[in-house]
């Protein structure tokens, strides 16, 4: 565009230097129409009337020169055709302003439209790609639903069998643990759902309120020491010292314990769980959670936090994968301004860590 104006420039230029250099009549509207295309060409407005200005003024300055003394009329040929060129290098003009602006018209319409596909593009993106989320929910609540399902089933065959001998009834009240342990790991699963679901939706509101952490870790332990206990596992909670106090949602962080927490104990079949909280070098709190379970292959680090992530950790989980608890957890600390992190070696155990921010915590 910059060559074509500086062209046009040049051209008008040499025109007026050439009108006024020689004596002979030149066809003035054709010859100074050449510049003005060029400069529609250019798409430049200014230019075309700049240009227009200019020749039209040289025009008449050129006549001006060369007309002899006394010769000048109004109905004089040379002065007409000066008039005439003129009014054609100004219909010139106005067609191609006209051009110029439907050109500009159709680039913006152009643009307009390539921003919109773009825009549609972008969607149909977002929604294929919830598409394929709500899918791979979909099959991991089809996948984690049947487990605790079908153990409820079995147990409640076995309690109806015991219940109709009477030389088995003692074994009905274990049974009936069993029974309840499997649907406390639905209820907990359900919760882990409509977390996820919450979260998904964007509808989910953070409540702050000021607590102890002490309270918290002691709750949730005590809640599920039972748990540790049928599974001969040792569960320790070691508050921090100095107490720590928070002000974030108590709710969502007891969720987050409630996980990890867990899935310690789910994936450790020997040994110990404990979670222990202190200071962070920042001035905010670290919380561990520590278990000496299957613990994670290293490749697969990355995935947990993930989507429904499904981690073959050993034969004893097959197939159980670490579900929604975890992506869950990522989400809630990050709406509270935290972090989880882990650590972990296969057959040894995994570390995670709840890193809350300093603005979390109470300052005495």
């Amino acid at each position: 565009m910059l060559l074509i104006a500086f062209l046009a420039v040049a051209l008008a230029a040499a025109e007026v230097a050439l009108d006024f250099a020689t004596w002979i009549q030149l066809n003035v509207s054709i010859l100074y129409g050449l510049p003005l295309i060029l400069a529609a060409l250019a798409r430049s407005r200014r230019l075309l009337w700049s240009l227009v200005a200019v020749l039209a003024t040289s025009t008449f300055t050129v006549y001006w020169l060369q007309i002899p003394p006394g010769v000048f009329a109004l109905h004089e040929p040379f002065f007409v055709n000066r008039v005439l060129a003129t009014v054609s290098l100004l219909l010139t003009a106005c067609l191609a302003h006209v051009w110029i602006a439907a050109l500009d018209l159709t680039d913006r319409q152009s643009r307009t439209l390539q921003e919109q596909n773009a825009e549609l593009h972008a969607r149909r993106q977002d929604a294929e790609e919830a598409s394929r989320r709500k899918t791979r929910v979909l099959r991991a609540v089809s996948h984690d639903i049947r487990s605790p399902l079908h153990a409820i089933k079995l147990v409640a065959e076995l309690v109806a069998r015991r219940a109709r001998d009477p030389a088995a009834a003692a074994e009905i009240p274990a049974l009936a643990q069993r029974l309840l342990d499997n649907t406390a790991a639905l209820a907990d699963w359900v919760t882990n759902v409509l977390d996820f679901s919450t979260v998904e939706s964007g509808q989910l509101v953070m409540h702050a309120s000021e607590f102890s952490l002490d309270d918290v870790l002691a709750e949730e332990a005590a809640r599920l020491l039972p748990l540790a206990e049928r599974k001969g596992l040792k569960l320790t909670a070691r508050p921090p010292a100095p107490p720590i106090r928070l002000k974030t949602d108590r709710t969502k962080l007891g969720r987050v314990l409630s996980n990890l927490l867990n899935n310690a104990i789910k994936f450790t079949e020997a040994g110990k769980v404990a979670v222990t909280a202190e200071p962070a070098a920042d001035g905010g709190v670290d919380i561990e959670v520590r278990d000496t379970g299957v613990g994670i292959p290293a490749g697969k680090l990355e995935l947990i936090f993930q989507d429904s992530a499904q981690l073959d950790s050993s034969p004893l989980q097959r197939g159980e994968g670490w579900g929604l608890g975890l992506p869950v957890c990522h989400t809630l600390l990050r709406l509270m301004g935290g972090r989880i992190t882990v650590e972990s070696e296969p057959s040894v155990g995994s570390r995670f860590t709840v890193h809350l921010p300093p603005a979390c915590v109470l300052r005495s």
